[in-house]
């Protein structure tokens, strides 16, 4: 029999923020995806920006309403940390890559969109280069800059939503390299 393939992901809060008990396609696709990563072996990297980012956006609790929203999170959060699968990681801001970013000269409302959500590159670099994210308007404006940070071309940009059961296969198949997903890809599926 295969060795388990292991891959560490980068999950966005995008993707912990959607995954409710709700039955809206959206909910339900970060929910699947999320319970494929805590059957199969892999694991999620929560470097300091990231936890602060789900803290602030995925797992904050405003009311009632908040708490019945992310109670499948918490769930599957204390399933991940009983498991050893959350991956608490201290990843440092690169700053080259934020130096290249900050002189190529984009709009400014672009340079602080990827700059927003940076660390989660960073964070992908350091590890096993996937990120998972609903976020398509940053995946876009990296692809764009591709051709001036190289470093970033092999990042995997993986969104649930739109990938659907492809995204759970590829995850049950060992996340494996995709190179349309990757971001420096000519090519992409969305």
């Amino acid at each position: 029999m295969a060795k388990k393939v292991s891959r560490r992901l980068v999950i966005d809060a995008s993707v912990a923020r959607s995954a409710t008990l709700s039955d809206n396609p959206t909910s339900i696709s970060c929910r699947r995806f999320l319970e494929v990563v805590l059957k199969v072996c892999h694991k999620v990297i929560l470097s300091r920006d990231t936890e602060e980012e789900w803290q602030n956006v995925a797992l904050l609790i405003r009311g009632r309403a908040d708490e019945l929203r992310i109670r499948f999170l918490v769930d599957w959060m204390l399933a991940m940390q009983r498991r050893g699968k959350l991956v608490r990681s201290q990843v440092d801001h690169d700053k080259a890559l934020r130096s290249k970013i900050n002189h190529l000269g984009l709009p400014e409302s672009s340079r602080q969109e990827i700059v927003q959500d940076l660390h989660l590159v960073e964070a992908a670099l350091s590890s096993d280069q996937i990120v998972v994210s609903r976020d398509d308007s940053v995946q876009v404006l990296l692809r764009g800059i591709t051709g001036n940070c190289r470093e970033i071309r092999k990042v995997i940009w993986c969104n649930p939503v739109t990938l659907g059961d492809d995204a759970l296969d590829w995850l049950r198949k060992g996340a494996r390299v995709v190179k349309v997903w990757q971001l420096g890809s000519k090519r992409h599926q969305s």
